[in-house]
C-alpha cells in the first residue's frame, strides 16, 4: 500500500488550495478575449474601486528586471503590449474574497487592435503565414532539461534559429547517405501524420498559496508542484531575489504529469502577496486550467522509409514539426531523437522544426514529445509490414535497437531491453489469444522508449530511540516514490518497511532533490536513499565491530540488530545503538546517514504494447476489448506500484488516441473547456490491462532499477491505430485522436 493512501482516501490530505492563513486574500486573473493583437487601452480604475478589492496589478506593476512580452512565459506574467493567445493573463485582482475578485474582473476595460492569428501548425510553417508574435527574446528550455538527458547544453549549441517567420528552433540529426539508402531500397513508403494538442488531465488545477513577510522580505509558499526546489529556483529568477528568501513548504499534489514543473501560479501569487502585504491564494478554475494552462504540444510529421527484401531498413528520412504555442520551448529534441531511435537505420536524416502558433504555451506531458513521434513511426512500420507481408512482431524483433546501437543524436545506447520485451510479448496471455477474434475485432502492436532524466539528489537517514529509522528527502511523492524509498532503506538495513518512516520536507528542511519528472526520481533520489542507508549502516557496523570485537566485514543487519555473521547471539539491537549514540553521556556520535549522487548515467526504458479493439461497422465506435503492456523496468522494487504505473500510462495513451483533443474555434477560444467536453476515458472505457515486467538491470543503485513512468504513455496510441487499420470495419487514420468521424472519413463514408 502506498504510504499516502490512508490520508487520501479519508480526505485528510492537505493540498495547496486547502491552506487557510490569517488575513488571507484571493486572486483572480483577467484574461484576453482575443488570440492576437495589441492592447491599445487598459483601464483598471473601476475594478480598483470595487468593494473588497485591495489591488489590481498589471504588467506596469511587475519587477523592473522582468521583460515585457518576452519569450519566456514564466517571466511574462501579464501581457504588456501584445496578446499572443486567447485567455492570456493581462491583470490580477486581489480581494478579500474570491467572489469580490470575480466581480471586479467585469469592471476592467480593455481595447485591442486585433491582428491575424495562426492556429494550424502547417500554416505557421509557411513563408506567407502571418506572424504569430512580434515580441520575442530570452528562450528558456529548462523544463525540457528537467525531463531528459537527451536535451543538453551541447544540443543547444548545435541548433539553428533561422530567421523564418514563426520558426523558433531548427535542428538536424543525420548519419550515412540517405539518398544512397533509398536507391538501394526494394520498397519505399512516404506518409504524413498529425498529433493533436491535449491537456494533462490532472485532478487538481493549478494552485498556490503564498505568504509574504514584510519585515524580512521572505516568501512562504504552498504550491501544487512537481518540485519544491524548482519552484524556489523559478520564483527567485522571476522575483529577482535570493533563493534563501523563498521557503517552499511541501504539500501533496493532485496530479501533474509534467505540467507542474514551473511555478506558474506561485509567481503570480507571490507578486500579489508582496503588493498587498498579506497572504494570497490563487486557484485556477477547471475552465481556466484547460484554456490557459500548459497543455501538450501538437505535432506534424513527414516520414519516408526505405526497406530491403530481407526485412531490414535501408534509409529513414523525416521532418518532425512541434507546435510550441505562443512561447518557445517544445520537446523538439526528445521527440525528434526518439522518432528514429527504436530501430537500426543505417542511413538517417531527421529535420526538426519548432514553430509557434497563437495557442497557450505548451508544457510537458509524460514523455514529452514521444507519444506524438511514436504514433508516426509505429503507424509507418505497421504499414510497411502489411505492404511487404511481414509479421509485425518478427519484423520489430529483427530491427530493434540493442546495446551499442546509435541514436539519431549520435549517442550510443547502453544496455536496454527492447529486444527482451518483444520476446516477452510471446509469453503473455494476450499473445496466446491474439487470433481468437470475434466479429469486428482486431489487434495492433507498437513499441516505444524513453531515455530517462538525470539530476543530482541527496537524502538523509537517522536512527530513532525505538530502533526505527527516518528517511528525509526533498522529492515530491507523486507516484508512490516514498513507498519505494522505504523499501530501499528497509532492504539495506535488514528491517521491515514498517519500521522506516519516509518524509518529504520543504526547501528549508530537506536536502536537495530535483523535480519529480522524466522518470528519474527513483534513479536519483532513490539512489541517494540507498547510499544514505548504507552510510547509516556502516556507522552502526563501526560501533558494533568495536563492541563485539569483530571485523565490520563480518557483520550484517538483520531484524533490527547488527550481528556477527554465523553468530546470531553476538548482536547489538538498533535501540541499544541509539542509546550509545544519542543518550546523555553517549560515547559515540549520532547515527546520521547521508546519501548524495551526481546525475546518473542514461538508463533508457523500453515498452511493447498490444491492443484488441472492436469497431462498430455503422457508427465506427471503437471499444478496447483487451490490452497488454510489457516493459523493461530494470528491477521492480515495488512490483505492485510498477504494475499500476504501467497500466496507468497505457490508459493515458489510449485516452490520447481515442478522444482527447483541445479544440479551438475560429477566434482561438477553447471550444471544450470542461471535462464534460474534453473527453477523458474512465475506468469503464478500459479492459483489465495485462502486465508483464521485464528486468534488464542497469547495474547501478538502487538495485539496477530504471524509471518507469514515461515509456508506457508512448506506444498505446499507435497500437490502437494499428488495430483500427487492421479491422475489417476500419481504415488507416493518420491523425490523432481517431474519432468516429475520422475513421468514417478514412473509409470514404463521410
Amino acid at each position: 500500500m502506498r504510504r499516502t493512501a490512508p490520508q487520501k482516501v479519508t480526505g485528510n490530505t492537505r493540498y495547496a488550495g486547502d491552506m487557510l492563513l490569517p488575513r488571507m486574500t484571493h486572486v483572480k486573473i483577467f484574461r484576453s478575449t482575443i488570440a492576437h493583437g495589441w492592447i491599445k487601452r487598459l483601464d483598471v480604475s473601476k475594478a480598483r474601486a470595487h468593494p473588497g478589492v485591495l489591488a489590481v496589478l498589471t504588467a506596469d506593476d511587475l519587477p523592473a528586471h522582468l521583460p515585457r512580452d518576452g519569450a519566456n512565459r514564466l517571466f511574462t506574467i501579464f501581457a504588456k503590449r501584445e496578446v499572443v493567445f486567447h485567455s492570456q493573463a493581462i491583470a490580477a485582482v486581489i480581494a478579500e474574497t474570491s467572489d469580490m475578485a470575480e466581480e471586479a474582473l467585469d469592471l476592467i476595460e480593455v481595447e485591442y487592435e486585433e491582428l491575424p492569428a495562426v492556429f494550424d501548425i502547417v500554416e505557421a510553417l509557411s513563408d506567407t503565414s502571418p506572424a504569430v508574435r512580434y515580441t520575442m527574446e530570452g528562450v528558456d528550455r529548462a523544463e525540457l532539461r528537467s525531463h531528459t538527458v537527451g536535451a543538453s547544453e551541447d544540443d543547444d549549441e548545435e541548433e539553428e534559429a533561422p530567421k523564418i517567420s514563426n520558426i523558433t528552433q531548427k535542428m538536424i540529426f543525420s548519419r550515412g547517405d540517405v539518398e544512397k539508402g533509398f536507391a538501394e531500397s526494394d520498397f519505399i513508403l512516404e506518409k504524413t501524420y498529425r498529433a493533436q494538442w491535449m491537456h494533462q488531465g490532472y485532478l487538481e488545477p493549478m494552485s498556490a498559496t503564498v505568504d509574504y513577510d514584510t519585515s524580512t522580505g521572505e516568501f512562504r509558499v504552498w504550491n501544487s508542484t512537481q518540485g519544491d526546489f524548482s519552484t524556489r529556483e523559478g520564483m527567485s529568477k522571476v522575483l529577482g531575489i535570493p533563493e534563501n528568501k523563498i521557503i517552499v513548504e511541501f504539500v501533496e499534489m493532485g496530479g501533474g504529469f509534467g505540467a507542474k514543473i514551473q511555478p506558474w501560479a506561485a509567481v503570480i501569487a507571490a507578486v500579489c502577496a508582496k503588493a498587498v502585504g498579506r497572504p494570497v491564494r490563487l486557484q485556477y478554475s477547471r475552465g481556466e486550467d484547460l484554456r490557459a494552462g500548459v497543455p501538450s504540444a501538437g505535432a506534424y510529421f513527414e516520414l519516408k522509409v526505405g526497406v530491403k527484401k530481407d526485412g531490414t531498413f535501408s534509409a529513414f528520412k523525416a521532418k518532425a514539426v512541434y507546435d510550441s504555442g505562443s512561447f518557445p520551448g517544445s520537446p523538439l529534441m526528445s521527440g525528434s531523437n526518439l522518432l528514429g531511435a527504436y530501430y537500426r537505420f543505417p542511413n538517417l536524416e531527421i529535420e526538426g522544426l519548432e514553430v509557434i502558433t497563437n495557442r497557450a504555451s505548451q508544457g510537458a506531458l509524460r514523455a514529452p514529445g514521444v507519444p506524438q513521434a511514436t504514433f508516426a513511426i509505429e503507424s509507418h512500420v505497421d504499414q510497411l509490414c502489411k505492404e511487404m507481408g511481414w509479421d509485425p512482431i518478427e519484423f520489430r524483433i529483427k530491427n530493434a535497437v540493442v546495446e551499442g546501437d546509435p541514436m539519431p543524436n549520435g549517442r550510443k545506447f547502453p544496455r536496454i531491453g527492447l529486444y527482451e520485451c518483444l520476446l516477452a510479448l510471446k509469453e503473455t496471455q494476450f499473445w496466446a489469444n491474439r487470433n481468437n477474434l470475434g466479429p469486428g475485432e482486431s489487434v495492433g502492436y507498437a513499441v516505444a522508449g524513453w531515455l530517462g532524466g538525470s539530476q543530482p539528489a541527496s537524502a538523509i537517514m537517522t536512527l530513532n530511540q525505538d530502533g526505527s529509522l527516518n528517511v528525509l528527502s526533498g522529492a515530491n511523492d507523486i507516484t508512490g516514490t516514498n513507498t519505494s524509498f522505504g523499501l530501499i532503506a528497509a532492504e539495506v538495513m535488514g528491517i521491515s518497511p514498517e519500521r522506516i518512516h519516509v518524509t518529504t520536507g520543504g526547501t528549508d528542511s530537506a536536502p536537495y532533490a530535483g523535480v519529480s519528472a522524466g522518470s528519474k526520481t527513483l534513479r536519483t533520489v532513490g539512489a541517494a536513499v540507498f547510499k544514505a542507508a548504507e552510510d547509516a549502516r556502516d556507522q552502526m557496523f563501526k560501533i558494533a565491530a568495536e563492541r563485539l570485537e569483530a571485523n565490520p566485514a563480518d557483520l550484517e543487519a538483520v531484524d533490527g540488530k547488527v550481528r556477527v555473521k554465523g553468530s546470531p547471539d553476538k548482536a547489538l539491537a538498533f535501540e541499544l545503538l541509539f542509546s550509545m549514540t544519542q543518550a546523555n553521556g553517549a560515547g559515540y556520535s549520532p547515527i546520521v546517514g547521508r546519501g548524495d549522487v551526481t546525475a546518473p548515467t542514461m538508463a533508457p526504458g523500453f515498452v511493447v504494447q498490444g491492443v484488441k479493439v472492436h469497431l462498430d461497422p455503422m457508427t465506427a465506435e471503437v471499444t478496447v476489448r483487451d490490452a497488454v503492456v510489457i516493459q523493461d523496468v530494470g528491477f521492480a522494487i515495488n512490483p505492485v506500484v510498477v504494475e499500476v504505473q504501467l497500466q496507468g500510462g497505457m490508459f493515458q495513451s489510449l485516452g490520447i488516441v481515442m478522444s482527447e483533443e483541445l479544440i479551438l474555434n475560429s477566434r482561438g477560444a477553447l471550444a471544450n473547456p470542461t471535462f464534460m467536453d474534453y473527453r477523458i476515458p474512465v475506468a469503464l472505457d478500459m479492459p483489465k490491462i495485462e502486465v508483464k515486467i521485464v528486468e534488464v538491470t542497469t547495474g547501478e543503485p538502487p538495485f539496477g532499477a530504471k524509471g518507469i513512468g514515461e515509456p508506457p504513455i508512448a506506444p498505446g496510441a499507435a497500437a490502437f491505430a494499428n488495430a483500427v487499420a487492421a479491422n475489417p470495419n476500419g481504415a488507416r487514420v493518420f491523425q490523432m485522436p481517431l474519432t468516429a468521424e475520422r475513421i468514417l472519413r478514412a473509409r470514404g463514408l463521410v
